[in-house]
Order: C-alpha cells, then sequence, then structure tokens
C-alpha cells in the first residue's frame, strides 16, 4: 500500500500545514542576535503525540511533555535552544512547568496543552526572567511567514536549518504535513540531541497518530549515528488539527492511516538524513541499507553495528575502499547469519556474495569512496525485512571540536547538550 502512496514534497516547513502559526526570536538566552526561542501554535484544537529520550538522565521538559500528551491533546509548542534545562533538579522541572504556564497564557491554551523542550547546555538553571519575557512576546508574533526561521530558532550545533514538507490525498483531500529538526552531535539510535516538530492538518485520532509516530521515528531518528552518544533532551512531537476535512484516522490497520504513516515516514526519514549529513564537522554522509534480516530487531541490531563502528567512519573520511571494516562491523553484530550466503555492496560494488570476495576494481572503489554520498548494502539473506540506517564520516574536526566544546560553552558560545 505505502508504495502505491502519492507524496509531493512540498515548501513551507512546520507551517505547510493549514491552521498553524509560529514565531522564533531571539530572546536572549543565546548571545545575540542568535534565535533561541520558538513557539509553534495551533489555531484549531489539536491531537497530539510524542517519543522522548531513553536517557535515565532526561531533563526536566521531556516530563512535561509526556504529560501533556498523556491525553493525546495538545495545541502549542515552546522550544529554547542554548540551554538545555537537564540535570537542574527539582528547580528544573518548576522551570519547565512554568514554560508551559507562559506559553498557555500567551496562546490561550491551558498549560495541559503545551509541550516544552529544551536544547542547550546540561547543567545550568533557565534564566527565567529572559525566557518568561521572550514568551510573551512570541505570543503576539504568531504568524504563517519565514518557516526557515523557526527551524532556525531550535538549531545548536547545526550548520543548517533543517525542514521538510509534503501534501498528499486522504479520503478526496489534500492534507499537508510538514516538520523541523535540529540535531548534528551526540546523535545515535534512541533519538540523541535531536528535536523534532511536526504539523499536519490531517484529521486522525490521538491513538492512531501516536502509533504511526512511534513506527516512524523507529525506522528514522533511531537509525541515525553520529557519534554513538544519547543525548538527555531528545523529542519528537507531532500536532494534528484536522483542518484538512478527510475523514477522520480512528484506527491505525485502515487503509486511510497507512498512507498517512507513509507520509509521515517520509518526513521523518527526509529528516533524519539531514541530521546524519550535518554531523559535527562531518564530510561524508554514509547510508547502510539491511537486507534480508529475519525481522525487525535483526535489521535493527546489524544497521547499529555497522553505523557505529568507528573504524569504518574513519575509513570513509580517509577515502579508504576497506570493505573488511563492513565485514568486521556486521560480524560483531551477533546477528545470526551464513557467511556463505551473506552479501556485501559498497558503492554500488559488490565485494563478498557466495562466500567469498568478488572480483572488483580497487580503483574505482577508492574513486567512488571520494563521493559525498557513500552507501552501503548488507543482505542477510534470512528473511524479507528491510531497514536503512544513516550515519556520517568520523574526522579529525569532530574531535578537535569537541576536545574544546567545555571552554567554548563557558565563553558563552553557542552549545548543544
Amino acid at each position: 500500500m505505502a508504495k502505491q502512496v502519492q507524496i509531493e514534497e512540498i515548501g513551507g516547513g512546520v507551517l505547510a500545514a493549514e491552521g498553524f502559526v509560529a514565531a522564533a526570536m531571539a530572546s536572549g538566552i543565546k548571545p545575540p542576535p542568535a534565535l533561541d526561542l520558538v513557539m509553534i501554535h495551533s489555531q484549531h484544537p489539536a491531537v497530539a503525540a510524542a517519543t522522548v529520550t531513553q536517557n535515565q538522565f532526561r531533563a526536566a521538559p521531556t516530563y512535561v511533555t509526556q504529560e501533556a500528551v498523556a491525553d493525546g491533546k495538545a495545541r502549542t509548542i515552546i522550544c529554547n535552544s542554548g540551554n538545555a534545562n537537564a540535570a537542574t533538579g527539582r528547580q528544573g522541572m518548576a522551570d519547565a512547568r512554568k514554560m508551559a504556564e507562559l506559553a498557555a497564557d500567551a496562546t490561550g491554551v491551558e498549560a495541559s496543552e503545551v509541550v516544552v523542550c529544551s536544547t542547550g547546555h546540561i547543567g545550568d538553571l533557565m534564566p527565567m526572567d529572559t525566557v518568561s519575557a521572550g514568551i510573551a512576546q512570541l505570543g503576539g508574533q504568531l504568524s504563517r511567514k519565514d518557516p526557515e526561521r523557526i527551524a532556525r530558532g531550535i538549531m545548536t550545533t547545526d550548520t543548517v536549518p533543517k525542514q521538510c514538507a509534503v501534501q498528499f490525498e486522504l479520503s478526496g483531500k489534500t492534507v499537508h504535513l510538514g516538520g523541523i529538526t535540529k540535531g548534528a552531535g551526540m546523535i545515535c539510535p534512541n533519538m540523541a540531541t535531536m528535536l523534532c516538530f511536526i504539523t499536519t492538518d490531517a484529521a486522525i485520532e490521538a491513538k492512531p497518530l501516536q502509533a504511526a509516530l512511534s513506527w516512524c521515528v523507529d525506522r528514522s531518528f533511531n537509525c541515525i549515528s553520529v557519534d554513538g552518544d544519547m543525548s538527555t533532551n531528545d523529542t519528537v512531537a507531532v500536532l494534528a488539527n484536522g483542518v484538512a476535512g478527510n475523514r477522520l484516522i480512528e484506527d491505525s490497520t485502515s487503509p486511510n492511516a497507512t498512507v498517512f504513516r507513509a507520509a509521515l515516514l517520509y518526513v521523518t526519514q527526509n529528516l533524519a538524513r539531514q541530521i546524519a549529513a550535518d554531523g559535527e564537522e562531518a564530510t561524508r554522509l554514509v547510508t547502510v541499507k539491511i537486507r534480508g534480516a529475519a525481522n525487525y530487531q535483526e535489521a535493527r541490531t546489524a544497521g547499529r553495528a555497522v553505523t557505529n563502528y568507528n573504524l569504518l567512519k574513519c575509513a570513509v573520511y580517509g577515502g579508504d575502499f576497506n570493505w573488511g571494516r563492513v565485514a568486521a562491523a556486521i560480524g560483531a553484530s551477533q546477528v545470526p547469519f551464513d557467511p556463505e550466503k551473506i552479501s556485501l555492496t559498497v558503492c554500488g560494488i559488490p565485494v563478498f556474495a557466495d562466500g567469498q570476495v568478488q572480483p572488483f576494481d580497487l580503483a574505482e572503489g577508492r574513486r567512488r569512496m571520494e563521493q559525498k554520498d557513500i552507501e552501503i548494502l548488507i543482505d542477510l539473506k534470512r528473511g524479507d525485512e528491510e531497514l536503512t540506517f544513516w550515519t556520517c564520516d568520523l574526522t579529525p574536526g569532530y574531535v578537535t571540536y569537541n576536545a574544546e566544546y567545555d571552554a567554548s560553552a563557558l565563553s558563552g558560545a553557542e552549545d548543544s547538550d
């Protein structure tokens, strides 16, 4: 069914869906003129879903967000960058709740309808005087203009804003779905140092919305790795206001739910790929395709093993056509496979199949390794499950950047959780 869905990529990012407004400003959390405070609001009642970090040191805003979507309803997202509000104890929790109250006052909703997110330096208390003044101003600046500014407002170590939007048909109605994300470092499966906000004018109930989001996150944001580290603030949140007027999606197994999920997957995978491509100091994007797994768990385990294998990422940086590192990574994954059946393809060149090395042109392999986009295909020959992962090369620049991170953060430079 998903392969037959007509999905058209459009502009507009998180403001592509009808009935949503947003604003971003430089409130002073970061040194001016950096944008550091964003508000996204549905002008109509909306249902909501979210997934958050699995880090045991998770930040206060993630708890407030989970509470907000517990009943499946939310209309406003408030997000700051420059301060993670993580490892901040009871005061941090009080500050996160206060942010919800302030955003509710600014948009005319209940505090229980506000998703709260933060990203930035860990361990610092939120400058609430600055935040309070900023949120009050944002309420009067909400509009449907300049979606890229909204994407820039949540950036930390990102080098480019990341957004994507699509339109598709549901029961004869045109539906829009779009989102923004941030993330460049501390990225590994289970959503590390990344925030993603998605809006849609689809009419869908909260339960199938949550089911679709969880399924898509497992096949997008949980399939990226930059450095194998997990953060404290990761959140993916989606708001759906039903303005498109399609037949209400009430069942996760319905044809319309399948179409909606395909569109949501398109956007989440597009955004996930942008995160991997923007890895801190990265020079190459690596796409790892796992085929022939017996089930989803096997495919996930295999993909994680390869994308977290630092020797492979170093080889990619050096343009080294060392396919043996792919073999070593998949062999160490503990996923069962028959070495006589598995096949490996690197940069479109078959290198191993039928239990033996395949003849290939090493010079051509090295030439292809110099490309900006590297693709690795691993066929386990055990079943029909497929899963795609994204990572990037590991560079000297990454090491230098993070070795100097603490000093730059203390001097007021832009930082990241």
